[in-house]
C-alpha cells in the first residue's frame, strides 16, 4: 500500500511517519485490494479548541473510497481515533462483499417428492 503522509502548521517526526504507516498497513488485513492512503493532518489555530489536531485519511482501491476525519489533543490520538473508525468502515464494506459474492440470502429451493398417484 502507498502511503502518504502530508502536514499543515506542524512538523511530523520520521517515527511519527512510521508508525502512522505501520497502523495503516494493518488495515490490509480486511480489504487487500486498498492501493493508496492519503493522510492530512492540520493543527487548527484556535486555542479554544480542546481537540486542536485534526487527522483525515483517504483509503482507495479496488473501487471502494473511503474517508475518515477526526480530531484529537494530540496528532497520534487523532490517528488512533481515525484507525479506529476506518476499521468499522472497512469491517462493514468486507461483510457486504462477502454477503453479495456468498449469497447471505440465497437459499436452496425445497425439493419435493412427487407420491405416486395409486397410493
Amino acid at each position: 500500500m502507498d502511503v502518504t503522509v502530508s502536514c499543515r502548521h506542524a512538523e511530523i517526526t520520521p517515527a511519527q511517519r512510521a508508525a502512522i504507516e505501520a497502523k495503516l498497513s494493518k488495515l490490509t488485513r480486511f480489504l487487500a485490494s486498498v492501493d493508496r492512503a492519503e493522510v492530512h493532518l492540520v493543527e487548527e489555530r484556535n486555542r479554544r479548541i480542546a481537540n486542536r489536531e485534526v487527522c483525515e485519511v483517504f483509503l482507495e482501491g479496488g473501487g471502494h473510497h473511503l474517508r475518515v476525519k477526526t480530531a484529537g489533543p494530540d496528532p497520534m490520538a487523532a490517528v488512533d481515533a481515525a484507525i479506529a473508525k476506518l476499521t468499522h468502515q472497512l469491517e462493514t464494506t468486507k461483510s457486504r462483499l462477502v454477503a453479495r459474492y456468498h449469497g447471505r440470502a440465497h437459499k436452496p429451493a425445497k425439493i419435493v417428492a412427487e407420491v405416486p398417484a395409486d397410493e
